[in-house]
This record gives C-alpha cells, sequence and structure tokens, in this order.
C-alpha cells in the first residue's frame, strides 16, 4: 500500500555544474581559483570575485534570446495538429495543442481567438463545462468570426443542458437564436439547429451540478490562528534550541486530522511541464487560461491573477525566461530564487532593497525572532521572513559555496539584461544576497504536487502525482525533519495545508519529512542525503532503533506485532477487516474514501495508542488518509482569517 506520496517534498539537488569550473581544469587553476575565493575575507568579496572570474571566461549571458516570441503562423500550425487529434477523438491531447496555440498566438489576433473556440470543443468532450464556457466568452470577447459564433453559442447551451442549468439555458436561447441568423447556414439548416436545441433543452430533466461542491468540507486552523504567525494554529508556538534551530511545538493534544498550518508561498514557480495548465501567478489548475501577453511561458486563470504577476515579477522575469532555460545549470531552483528576487525588488526598489537585506544581514535579533516585523508578526508574505531562513552557508565546503556564487552571478547578469540597472557599486550586495537565497532555497524550498488524474481523463498517463511548481513557505520551512513524521501537508490549489498524521501529545514538536522516510528509504541513504544536503545527523527513533522497511513490515503477520495494551482483539481484527476493505474499494475507484476518514483517523488512533510502531497497518492508515485528502482537494473550501470560505475551483 505505502506510495510515498509526499505532497511537498524537499527538494534534491541534481545538476552538472561542469560548465562554470572545466576551463579551470583544463588550464589547471581550480585549486588557485578555490583557494583566492575562499580567502576572501566576506560574502560580498567573494560574489565579486566570482563574478569578474566568469566574466572573464565568457560564462555569464551577455544578450536575450529572442524565441519563443508571439507567433501566429506557429500557432495556426499547432492549432492544425490538435484538429487531428481531435478528429481522432483525443481530446486531452487536442487541449494540449490548442492551449499551446492559445500561449503562442498574439492575443490580439483571428489566431487567438479560434484557438480559444477549438479548446472550448476539447473541453466540452472532456465533461469540463465551466471551463468550456469561459472559453466560449474568452473567444467571443477577442476576434472570432461573427458567421461562426452561433457555433459557439450553441456549444454554451449544450454545457449549460450538462450541468442541469435549464433555467440559465432557456435565456441564454435567444442569444443563440440572434447569432443563428447571422450566419452562413442555409434558412433550412437554420431552422433545422433551432429546432434541435429547443427539444434538447425541453426533454432535459433538471439535473444536478456536475462541480456541486459539499460545502460542509471547510479546512480551517484547529483553534484559530496565532496572532503573531497567522499561518499557524493558536496550538502551535515556535520556539529554539541550539541543537535543532528554531522549531513548532504543539502546546494542546493534537489529534490525527487537526490543521495545524495554512500557507501561501512567498514566492513559487512552476515547473517547465506545468506551464500551460496552471496559474502563473495562483498556482491553481486552470484548463481556460489567458495566457500573458508578451511572452509563451505564463498562463493565468484570470485577467487579476495576469496583472498581479506581471506587477510582482513577471514583467522582468518575461523578458529572459528563455535565455534563463538555454543557460547551462539554471533550472527551477535557480528560477526560484531569480524570482524572490524581482518579488522583492517590485515591492522595494533597488535602494530599498539592498538598505534591507544590509539590515538583515547585520541583525543580532534573538535567533527566535529572525524574520518577524517590526509589529513582532512572522508573516509568510513579507521578505524578511523568507530572506531570513536558514541557508547554512558557513557549513558548506568551498566548492559548493563557489557554485551557488556562480549561479548567482548568472541571476546578475539576467537581472541586468532586463533593464534593471545596478550600479557597480551595488553589485556586491545584489549579488551577496542571491547567494543566500539561493543556499536557502536549496534547505528551505518544496515541491508542491497535484493529481494528474481528472474526472475520467488523465493529462499524463505516466504519474499519479505531478510535481507542479517549487515553492518557499517561510512557516513551513521551520519545521524540522523526522524519518517518521507526524504531519502531512496537501496542496490546495497553491495554498499549503499542513494536519497531524498522527496523534501528537501538548509539548511535543512537528516534524516533517525532507524526502526520504524510514518506510521508503533505508537508514544508510536516509543519512547520507540529510547530511549532504542539510548539513545534519538525524538521531529520530527510526533512527536510532533502525526500523525495518515497508517492504519487510509487509511481510509481518498482524499475530506478530507488540500489543501494548488490553485492547479487544475481536475490535482489533474487526477493523482491520474494514481497513483493507476501504483500500480495495479506493484501489478499484470504487470510492475516493471521503466518506471513510472518521473512521480511518478514529483506528489510526487505536492503533497509536495499542500497538508498538513499526507496524505495516499503521503505515498503511496513514497512507490511505493521505492518499483520500490527495484525490479529494477539488472537495474542499478553506476558511480565511476573516471566517470567508474561498471555494477551490
Amino acid at each position: 500500500m505505502y506510495n510515498n506520496n509526499i505532497m511537498l517534498n524537499h527538494i534534491p539537488i541534481l545538476k552538472n555544474d561542469l560548465f562554470f569550473i572545466e576551463s579551470f581544469q583544463q588550464k589547471e587553476i581550480i585549486n588557485e581559483v578555490y583557494m583566492t575565493f575562499a580567502k576572501k575575507s566576506s560574502a560580498e568579496s567573494k560574489f565579486v570575485y566570482t563574478y569578474d572570474i566568469l566574466k572573464k571566461h565568457n560564462k555569464l549571458p551577455t544578450k536575450c534570446l529572442m524565441i519563443n516570441e508571439k507567433n501566429n503562423k506557429k500557432a495556426s500550425k499547432i492549432r492544425a495538429q490538435g484538429n487531428v487529434q481531435f478528429q481522432n477523438k483525443n481530446y486531452a491531447s487536442a487541449l494540449s495543442e490548442y492551449n499551446k496555440s492559445v500561449m503562442i498566438a498574439k492575443n490580439d489576433s483571428q489566431d487567438y481567438a479560434l484557438a480559444l473556440a477549438n479548446r472550448s470543443a476539447a473541453l466540452y468532450y472532456l465533461e469540463e463545462y465551466n471551463a468550456c464556457i469561459c472559453d466560449i466568452h474568452h473567444a467571443l470577447s477577442a476576434k472570432y468570426p461573427n458567421e461562426l459564433t452561433y457555433k459557439l453559442y450553441e456549444r454554451e447551451l449544450k454545457c449549460l443542458e450538462k450541468m442541469g442549468k435549464i433555467s440559465e439555458a432557456n435565456l441564454k436561447f435567444k442569444d443563440f437564436l440572434s447569432h443563428l441568423a447571422q450566419s452562413s447556414l442555409s434558412k433550412g439548416n437554420r431552422k433545422s439547429l433551432e429546432v434541435k436545441i429547443k427539444k434538447l433543452l425541453n426533454q432535459s430533466n433538471k439535473k444536478k451540478n456536475n462541480d456541486y461542491l459539499d460545502k460542509t468540507n471547510v479546512i480551517k486552523l484547529f483553534g484559530s490562528s496565532n496572532k503573531n504567525i497567522p499561518s499557524l494554529s493558536k496550538f502551535v508556538k515556535i520556539k529554539y534550541s541550539e541543537s535543532m534551530g528554531r522549531c513548532l511545538v504543539v502546546t494542546s493534544d493534537i489529534d490525527s486530522g487537526d490543521v495545524l498550518i495554512i500557507e501561501k508561498p512567498y514566492a513559487a514557480v512552476l515547473k517547465s511541464d506545468s506551464f500551460e495548465y496552471n496559474c502563473r501567478y495562483c498556482f491553481k489548475h486552470c484548463f481556460s487560461g489567458i495566457p500573458c501577453l508578451k511572452c509563451t511561458w505564463a498562463i493565468y486563470c484570470n485577467e487579476d491573477c495576469r496583472v498581479k504577476s506581471y506587477e510582482s515579477g513577471h514583467k522582468y522575469e518575461c523578458k529572459i525566461l528563455a535565455t534563463f532555460y538555454s543557460w547551462p545549470c539554471m533550472d527551477h531552483m535557480e528560477h526560484l530564487s531569480l524570482y524572490i528576487f524581482l518579488t522583492a525588488i517590485c515591492e522595494f526598489g533597488l535602494d530599498k532593497y539592498i538598505a534591507t537585506v544590509r539590515a538583515l544581514n547585520t541583525d543580532t535579533t534573538d535567533p527566535i525572532m529572525r524574520g518577524f516585523n517590526s509589529s513582532r508578526k512572522y508573516l509568510s508574505n513579507q521578505f524578511c521572513s523568507a530572506y531570513t531562513l536558514e541557508g547554512n552557508e558557513t557549513k558548506r565546503t568551498v566548492s559548493d559555496l563557489f557554485i551557488r556564487n556562480c549561479y548567482a552571478a548568472v541571476l546578475v547578469s539576467l537581472i541586468k539584461l532586463t533593464g534593471l540597472e545596478i550600479p557597480d557599486h551595488q553589485l556586491g550586495v545584489v549579488g551577496e544576497s542571491l547567494v543566500h537565497i539561493i543556499c536557502a532555497v536549496s534547505s528551505n524550498a518544496h515541491e508542491m504536487t497535484q493529481s494528474s488524474e481528472h474526472k475520467i481523463w488523465c493529462l499524463s498517463e505516466k504519474h499519479k502525482c505531478l510535481p507542479i511548481a517549487s515553492a518557499l513557505l517561510p512557516v513551513l520551512s521551520l519545521l524540522n525533519h523526522h524519518c517518521d513524521p507526524n504531519v502531512v501537508r496537501h496542496n490546495y490549489n497553491g495554498t499549503i495545508v499542513l494536519r497531524a498524521i498522527q496523534p501528537i501529545t501538548k509539548g511535543s514538536q512537528l516534524f516533517d519529512n525532507y524526502g526520504k522516510a524510514y518506510a521508503t528509504h533505508s537508514k544508510s541513504v536516509r543519512h547520507e542525503m540529510l547530511s549532504s544536503q542539510y548539513h545534519f545527523h538525524c538521531e529520530c527513533k527510526p533512527c536510532e532503533e533502525d526500523w525495518p522497511m515497508y517492504n519487510v513490515l509487509s511481510k509481518q503477520p498482524q499475530s506478530e506485532c507488540i500489543v501494548i495494551t488490553n485492547i479487544n482483539l475481536d475490535l482489533f481484527k474487526t477493523q482491520s477487516v474494514q481497513l483493507y476493505k476501504i483500500i480495495s474499494e479506493i484501489k478499484t475507484k470504487k470510492s475516493d474514501g471521503l466518506c471513510y476518514i472518521k473512521f480511518l483517523f478514529s483506528h489510526l488512533a487505536f492503533l497509536h495508542n495499542n500497538i508498538k510502531k513499526p507496524y505495516v497497518e499503521y503505515c498503511d492508515c496513514q497512507e490511505t488518509i493521505k492518499e483520500i485528502f490527495f484525490i479529494t482537494t477539488d472537495k474542499f473550501i478553506i476558511e480565511d482569517s476573516n471566517c470567508n470560505s474561498i471555494e477551490l475551483l
């Protein structure tokens, strides 16, 4: 059963950095470079040295690549490929091609309108009726041929009928008739189509809305929010220890399922294969998105997100993404670091940004208060909370730190290409800050995932759990690692929700898992990763006792489990049978399991209190709960801080 679908994994660093050092190795000066770098007395001087030597060896970008620009001819060709897929009834493939065409076409062109209209057709057959209607409205407001508009009105009526919105469809029927009259169809064909649609509406019985949302599934923080850290439950507080640094501790007994953190990232960037279907600003899954007006790299769920994204950093990012992703060693982690910088620059301007980072770099505040603002609040949407996250620079090797300075040098060069002027006397501070951001991202960034399954069709046939973005979340980054974590996270369209995944006693620390749990990875593999990437030695109970992995536990019969209390064995067996019945229903897709969630939490508490871990059934119960919340994210709403419910569309 154990599938290790951890919703947000800390991201490992895997890339070939030879691009930066190969010329130094060939000239046999790499040791000299490292020694000179190491002798520099400050982080600022280390960056300036790195920047100058890379510039001297032509390792930095000097111009923007003019690729992936808006191109109607290319958009038309891609739309034609989509038409072939559509005719073959490969609607998911057609949707992908039409989406690319929407992103590539110039927004004031007929090609753009045609791509939107065709995308609406694919969405109709994929039963995405709300998205289909959105695309219809977008196409009608663009340069869609007037004589063909009746087709879009007809499709909208069919969507409304499928959704059971017959009254609304009847009101729209007049619009359909007026545009049908403007079509080039013969009088006989127009009449025939009119009768056909009228008959469809007359015969339809009211249906439940396919997108009906159970308003009872409201996600809210357990016990309301912490007054100083609003993303936290009031039953969680921040503490500091010399051995573990900052950590989060509960001030009350916590039950499995209690929501302890609800957080939006300070900054996040989509992975390249998620550009087409997720909003660049809020990260919602959107099939009827509207593209950036200038580049082909971003799509948005609405105009509001498009404007906010542009003003918060995309206006710079937009110009250099093609160059960024074509440059050696630049990936989503460096993209996130770049976007954090651009977000701050858009908020502060360069001079105030430099003053801010200088103040934060020299801040001698009590370690527990690092990142809190002047009002003594730790807010996820403020730069000070993000910038003060640990980067472990002092624990890194010279070669590791040099490479990260190389990344920063590339980012500074790209930033200059956006037109943002960085005077020479400020270059070192900007570079130093970017090095810290890069280090903080490598130690704290998380991967946001979402299910690839949607209704009866799937965008990806290979992966059920799709990584869509890299994100920096200042509050969630305060969690320390454990190989048997007591919390789990899920992504609700860009908002991350953290729940307890086992009972937690008052005074205990909240523990995350940094990507390798005892059930899925051996002790040696876990320790190697934690040491190389996070610079610490794990001493949790599964490590100290060397707990067996799941593949070993799964062979253990129930009769060999260690019972630590006097329990009703018949009840134990009955509940175990029920658990595996639920697992079977989920595996065979007979149920999404949400109706069983209370039983599963109850059974998990029963196992936690009565059976010694590690135990296979405990793992199976936890993983079933994780899976249910993962596949039912569209059935929940999140309550905001003002107690308003926000629908997840």
